[in-house]
């Protein structure tokens, strides 16, 4: 006789799946030396794959790039913008 999971057996398999798959998360921030100032220009999802979502901090705009870097080059050129992980190094690095 096949044993079936527990639900919580499954829950757990589940937990550490998503953990393997989520996508990173980023922030593009703008940063104006001469001013002393800066913020965040938008907030992103960078996918296993490489794809990029990013939302405008304010909500203004929404846009699909072939990675956090190239919404950042993308982005600098209305000025000088900075890419932050969230999340730390990627897994794949380590």
């Amino acid at each position: 006789m096949t044993k079936i999971s527990t639900f919580t057996d499954l829950q757990q398999e589940i937990a550490e799946l998503v953990a393997e798959e989520a996508p990173r998360r980023f922030a593009i921030c703008w940063i104006d030396v001469e001013a002393d100032d800066g913020g965040v220009l938008c907030w992103g999802l960078q996918f296993r794959d490489g794809d990029a979502l990013v939302h405008r901090d304010d909500g203004g705009w929404f846009g699909r790039f072939e990675s956090a870097e190239v919404a950042r080059r993308m982005l600098s050129r209305t000025g000088t913008v900075t890419l932050v992980w969230l999340d730390g190094p990627d897994p794949a690095d380590r």
